[in-house]
């Protein structure tokens, strides 16, 4: 497959889920939203358009990226990984090491199917018969849904998100306290 029909099938896809929003959805505030915002900027709205999109899916056309231009540098933050990022979740996926899929596998599928960027993608633990997997917060219910049917091979993700252990996080943020205290 070449990077033409990938991309025309992210294009393709993209379109579907538009398509159902200006459908299915009350855009009036969003559309005022935007009109403000290209005023305030001095922008047109297909630049606005253009730009809300790289927002949403920065990585739909993945071999035309560049590197930003700046006008002020940004800080570099301290501390690398995704966890610098923000809060993470933990999601469990219907995939694991007897479907025969690896890190890769996974962190393909999410990037293609949710538009995240793979370096905020968080610890991959491949089990038997799932994995688990921490992705950043605020997953929106358009791009959860598109998880849950998304698949590898024959194998639906059928992606949960996992309610947090209070023991391990107590015993976590305990075990923080004697390393900073």
């Amino acid at each position: 497959m070449n990077a033409f029909s990938v991309e025309s099938r992210k294009e393709d896809k993209f379109k579907r889920r538009l398509q159902r929003i200006v459908i299915e959805e009350d855009l009036t505030l969003h559309r005022e939203l935007i009109q403000r915002t290209a005023a305030e900027l001095d922008i047109d709205l297909l630049t606005c358009a253009a730009a809300l999109v790289y927002l949403s899916q920065p990585n739909l056309y993945p071999a035309h990226t560049q590197q930003p231009k700046l006008l002020v540098p940004l800080p570099q933050p301290h501390s690398r990984g995704p966890h610098a990022n923000g809060k993470m979740v933990r999601y469990r996926l219907a995939v694991g090491s007897q479907h025969q899929v690896n890190c890769d596998d996974i962190q393909a599928v999410l990037v293609e199917e949710s538009g995240v960027d793979k370096k905020r993608i968080g610890r991959i633990d491949i089990r038997d018969t799932h994995t688990l997997v921490e992705l950043p917060d605020g997953m929106p219910a358009d791009i959860f849904q598109l998880l849950t049917e998304a698949s590898i091979g024959p194998h639906r993700l059928n992606i949960k998100r996992i309610k947090p252990n209070k023991f391990r996080q107590t015993r976590n943020n305990n075990q923080l306290d004697e390393e900073n205290g």
